[in-house]
């Protein structure tokens, strides 16, 4: 019997995950969720925060930045610079990044460079139980996970939907755990 191919596995994933999401419209109550659900993960953490910025089929993060900034907290969002993701510290300035994406403009440094950083908020199209997080394949956040020390809360955001009755289920999806609401 062959063995199936990761990569292509993975790929095939990518794009049934990213069908759906296209395909799916988040209320402001679904929104106002999320929001919660990060408040709530990050309300056991201290110091700075990093936080994706969403794209249109993303759970969104823009309300999240604004609750966590409301709290003093720190809030550090990305933009792409050749392979890397850099950060920039509570920005209120932004350009279109290579992708699209409002990217943040000012001085920026790698995540490994901030001191206080506690917990980071990413993007995800899925994350699986052991908290094997896929993202879209480019590796931008891999990266970042890799630079940052192994204390610091990672939280990705996601919501699935329940085909049965259209439920929608949302997950503040720590890895090596999952909390349902």
């Amino acid at each position: 019997m062959p063995t199936p191919n990761t990569q292509e596995t993975k790929q095939s994933l990518r794009k049934a995950l990213q069908e759906t999401r296209r395909n799916t419209s988040l209320s402001d109550f679904d929104i106002e969720q999320l929001t919660k659900r990060g408040i709530f993960e990050l309300s056991k953490t201290t110091g700075d925060v990093c936080i994706y910025m969403s794209l249109k089929e993303e759970p969104p993060t823009i309300d999240l930045i604004k609750e966590v900034r409301k709290l003093g907290r720190n809030v550090w969002l990305p933009r792409i610079e050749g392979n890397n993701l850099l950060w920039v510290k509570n920005p209120d300035n932004f350009a279109k990044g290579p992708h699209g994406i409002d990217e943040p403009v000012g001085q920026a440094v790698l995540a490994k460079d901030i001191t206080n950083l506690g917990a980071i908020i990413l993007p995800a199209l899925a994350v699986d139980v052991n908290g094997t997080r896929l993202g879209k394949g480019k590796g931008f956040y891999d990266r970042v996970l890799a630079q940052v020390n192994e204390n610091v809360k990672r939280i990705v955001l996601n919501f699935q939907i329940n085909g049965e009755n259209n439920h929608m289920e949302y997950f503040g999806t720590l890895l090596r755990v999952l909390f349902g609401l």
